[in-house]
């Protein structure tokens, strides 16, 4: 009896075993078959558009959930934590075949993860749930999700890219103050906000004068592994119109890191005298959005440019 019990016990370890390969083995096959989507993609270019940043996760969620099969008997939220972690695996494992940099990498984590999370959701209660109504309105919805991965694949199904940022602020400052602070020396190594403190920032600005014509340079260097791997870029804007109260640029060359989320197209700095020795500075700041979808990328696009709008006026225009 007793050697019943453990051949018995033996048999259960050599499944578990069998499982686990098995189960390791599906998700080095999921890691291949991402990257390879993934260098498609951009071998079509079409890794700017949401194919990448939802179809992929969404079609990595139901992979997971093929492999690794859902069971009534779990609790929901150790399912998802199972296959949450998973997904990570995936998602970092695909990023160091990829060879991303750690901005592309948190970047995308967002979305990644909501639309993998969505995923989960559909599988679940397409799986515990037995109303054929509930079933029915749930099986519409991967439909609805890959329908929305064609956004951006072609201009009519790109919603408009075009957008500006605008951030006004008052200072305690005459407007030939905040002139000649425009024509002084820059340094952008400051503290920032939490969005802007991910990119990297200038480490040498070259902009003597405020002459139209005049071009100035900005050069930037990122570390897309944090110490090697090195990215250098510079961004060219020219000084287009120079009025008492306004001044407008252009950007006419943009090799930076920058380059891949958005075209910078110009800038507008407006000076209106409020009182003695005040006056209030707006910084317009006009771009062209470059990835999809665009209910993601919009609004943290705005979010970063108004946070540069910010800090390009309190440290090169206020200078406190």
């Amino acid at each position: 009896m007793q050697a019943e019990d453990s051949n018995n016990d033996n048999q259960s370890s050599a499944q578990q075993a069998r499982k686990y390969r098995l189960a390791w083995l599906a998700i080095i096959i999921t890691i291949g078959v991402a990257s390879l989507s993934i260098r498609l993609l951009m071998r079509y270019d079409f890794d700017n558009s949401a194919l990448l940043y939802v179809g992929i996760p969404f079609l990595i969620s139901l992979a997971i959930v093929v492999f690794r099969p859902l069971s009534r008997r779990e609790k929901w939220w150790h399912a998802y934590r199972d296959r949450a972690y998973i997904a990570l695996i995936i998602f970092l494992s695909s990023s160091i075949v990829l060879f991303e940099g750690f901005v592309c990498v948190l970047m995308f984590m967002p979305i990644y993860f909501f639309v993998v999370s969505i995923g989960f959701l559909i599988s679940w209660y397409t799986h515990t749930r037995s109303a054929r109504s509930g079933k029915m309105y749930v099986s519409i919805l991967p439909l609805l999700i890959l329908a929305s991965s064609i956004e951006g694949t072609t201009e009519f199904l790109s919603f408009d890219r075009e957008s500006h940022v605008t951030v006004t602020k008052t200072a305690s400052l005459s407007r030939d103050q905040i002139l000649r602070n425009l024509a002084q020396p820059i340094d952008l190594q400051k503290d920032r906000g939490w969005l802007m403190s991910v990119f990297p920032m200038p480490y040498r600005i070259e902009a003597e004068s405020l002459n139209p014509g005049d071009i100035h340079r900005v050069y930037t260097r990122y570390h897309h592994w944090f110490i090697t791997n090195t990215h250098e870029g510079e961004m060219h804007l020219q000084i287009v119109d120079v009025q008492p109260n306004r001044i407008k640029t252009r950007f006419v060359h943009d090799s930076t890191y920058f380059a891949s989320y958005l075209t910078a197209i110009g800038t507008e700095i407006s000076l209106v005298a409020t009182g003695p020795g005040e006056t209030e500075i707006s910084l317009r700041i006009d771009y062209e959005r470059k990835l999809d979808p665009a209910w993601y990328f919009h609004p943290l696009e705005q979010i970063g440019v108004s946070q540069m709008a910010s800090l390009l006026i309190d440290e090169v225009m206020i200078r406190e």
